[in-house]
């Protein structure tokens, strides 16, 4: 809850920033492709961290097989 309460606050208070500089006009679809590449680029990081752990906790990154030289184990 927390994250996304932070998020819309970060979302609304960018909001306000970006129409005060007054300059820099955003039409529909450059909101539209703003908004879609903000949310793919966390998806994505989501993803791909969710990947990671899953990989880490179901053996995928340990060696195929032991080398019986290695004197690490």
């Amino acid at each position: 809850m927390f994250a996304v309460t932070s998020l819309v606050v970060i979302a609304v208070a960018s909001y306000f920033v970006w129409h005060q500089m007054g300059q820099i006009a955003l039409g529909l679809h450059g909101w539209i492709a703003l908004i879609a590449g903000s949310v793919g680029m966390v998806v994505l990081g989501g993803g791909l961290m969710a990947l990671s752990f899953y990989s880490a906790r179901s053996g995928h990154d340990e060696a195929a097989w032991q080398d019986p030289d290695d004197d690490l184990n």
